[in-house]
């Protein structure tokens, strides 16, 4: 069926604006940037060295909601929070990273750092995926010069940087969602020509999002704008876009309900568990509430830093530009829906929009494409040439020094500590020093058994969160809080073996051989850890500030003789 008519105004813009843009920059790269196989393998090079170098932690979830499932669905031993005990989540996103360990598990290869890095070395692989099609849609959607900046922009993005070679389902939904946005067969084109091949690149499209949506649930918000769009734009084909909607979900949805049902052991859609828990209940709030516009205020701000100005002359440009604004503007729609839409939500977090940074990306990356014009620039009239080779330069080396030491510091300084501990706990207990370990600090503050790879016996303090109805959720308070709201008074009568709790209590928690702190911490126990007969083992650089308090300082290992 034909899915697409030519639209004659795109036509008719086409032969006035081939001459718009004199391509200068990147003429010593056009090697590389004419074979594709060779810049893809480029780029996986350099996201590779990028899952090497990031040694820090940023949010539990990308250890506790991907790999430590993942090492639980292989080797039968890890941590399930509660989101699995309740079915929230889907096994689809760990299965990926399990496959893996599987590989490596036959093929005699599940110890060593290698095991440790393999799973931030595959999402390499995507993160790769994420800035070649970053490059091929803007390339798609405008022109060679603006994808070329677009590339810049994401490889100097600090965000990118940081985020995409974590094993985040974010990460891997940001990766889909722009190969998808490529795929998708936008109105205002009219390539390919073909139209069964427009209907085939619909397909592929929504494919790719159904399995970003079953990792993520809430990118339905994405494809839900872009669905009505294309509805609108061309009405004629309500049917073809409907029925081949239909048959991939049906599908996806049937897919993931075998594979949850392969490690639940029971028919779940978790979908709508996912909607009953965090939005109905809002169970979500409990880590966290922002003010509506904490994205506008503070999340764009963060994630996209430098790139802002970019942003705002990029957009500049297409306006200026029939041709380009008729291909930008369903993208900045999508970006405000999107935006609005989690701004609906009392809980709020850097990396849920970051399926967004792709399209502000390719954006920034016309902004300075704009610069860089000697011809025919709609800025020609504030500035000559020389001032835009200038500008030019500035603009290059200005995302350089604002991004890349940000990317650095966060990459491998800020809370770096919570990593390293993970790594000397695991050669303390290859040489048979450490009988179980206790994390004496706020929960999910390290990897855990993903990390350790040795089936000992491990404990923290837990943050489980009131699934009960009849329970406050301002006056709840889970183990965690309950230890800092009075560290002596908690082990006085939470911990057993001691001279402070003679009791043989079995619910009493016992001290292990390894116990690890926060630096902050020490002055409210050290007397207590003296007279344990703990000694300090090891202690390592966390980070110079965290915003939150019970995280600051080093973290510090403490043992005693078995």
């Amino acid at each position: 069926m034909v899915l697409f008519q030519r639209q004659r105004t795109e036509n008719l813009q086409a032969t006035t604006d081939n001459s718009l843009k004199t391509e200068i920059p990147f003429d010593n790269t056009s090697t590389i940037f004419n074979n594709k196989k060779l810049l893809f393998s480029s780029l996986i090079l350099f996201r590779l060295f990028n899952a090497l170098i990031t040694k820090t932690y940023f949010n539990p979830d990308e250890y506790w909601q991907s790999v430590e499932v993942a090492h639980y669905m292989v080797f039968g031993y890890g941590y399930l929070t509660w989101e699995w005990k309740q079915r929230i989540r889907s096994f689809a996103h760990p299965l990926i990273f399990a496959t893996l360990y599987k590989v490596l598990a036959l093929l005699g290869l599940d110890d060593g750092n290698l095991f440790i890095y393999a799973p931030r070395l595959l999402q390499a692989v995507f993160a790769a995926i994420n800035d070649f099609y970053s490059y091929l849609l803007a390339k798609k959607l405008f022109n060679n010069s603006s994808a070329k900046w677009t590339l810049f922009c994401s490889i100097i993005s600090w965000f990118n940087f940081f985020c995409s070679v974590r094993t985040f389902s974010n990460s891997i939904e940001t990766s889909l969602t722009i190969v998808a946005l490529f795929y998708w067969p936008w109105p205002s084109l009219d390539i390919p020509r073909n139209q069964n091949e427009r209907e085939i690149m619909l397909r592929i499209s929504l494919s790719l999002a159904a399995i970003s949506c079953i990792f993520r649930p809430t990118n339905v918000i994405i494809w839900s704008f872009l669905g009505i769009h294309l509805l609108w734009k061309i009405p004629k084909h309500t049917i073809s876009i409907v029925t081949n909607t239909i048959v991939i979900f049906i599908i996806a949805v049937t897919t993931m309900i075998i594979i949850d049902y392969k490690f639940y052991g029971t028919f779940v859609f978790v979908p709508l568990n996912f909607l009953h828990f965090n939005i109905f209940k809002s169970i979500s709030l409990f880590y966290g509430t922002h003010p509506w516009h904490w994205y506008f205020s503070q999340g764009l701000l963060v994630v996209l830093t430098t790139l802002i100005p970019f942003v705002a002359i990029g957009i500049y440009s297409a306006r200026k530009n029939p041709r380009y604004w008729i291909r930008i503007k369903p993208l900045l729609q999508l970006c405000i829906w999107v935006l609005l839409c989690y701004s609906l939500l009392g809980h709020k977090e850097f990396r849920f929009i970051y399926p967004l940074l792709p399209i502000f990306v390719i954006i920034s990356g016309i902004g300075i494409d704009e610069i860089s014009s000697i011809k025919n620039s709609h800025l020609a009239n504030s500035f000559t040439n020389s001032k835009k080779s200038a500008w030019l330069k500035f603009s290059i080396i200005f995302l350089v020094i604002t991004n890349v030491p940000i990317a650095y510091y966060a990459s491998t300084i800020h809370q770096s500590g919570v990593i390293e501990v993970m790594n000397y706990l695991r050669d303390e207990a290859d040489k048979g020093n450490i009988k179980d370990i206790g994390f004496l600090a706020p929960c999910h503050s390290t990897p855990f058994y993903s990390n350790l790879h040795r089936n000992l016996k491990m404990w923290f303090l837990t943050c489980e969160p009131p699934l009960n109805h009849d329970i406050n959720l301002e006056e709840y308070l889970d183990e965690a809080d309950q230890f800092y709201k009075n560290p002596l008074e908690f082990i006085y009568t939470r911990f057993e073996h001691s001279t402070f709790n003679s009791s043989s209590n079995n619910s009493l928690r016992k001290w292990p051989s390894y116990l690890i702190i926060f630096e902050v911490l020490l002055k409210d126990i050290e007397y207590i850890l003296k007279q344990l007969e703990y000694n300090q083992c090891a202690r390592f650089f966390n980070s110079q500030f965290n915003d939150d308090s019970r995280r600051q300082g080093d973290i510090i290992v403490f043992c005693k003789q078995l």
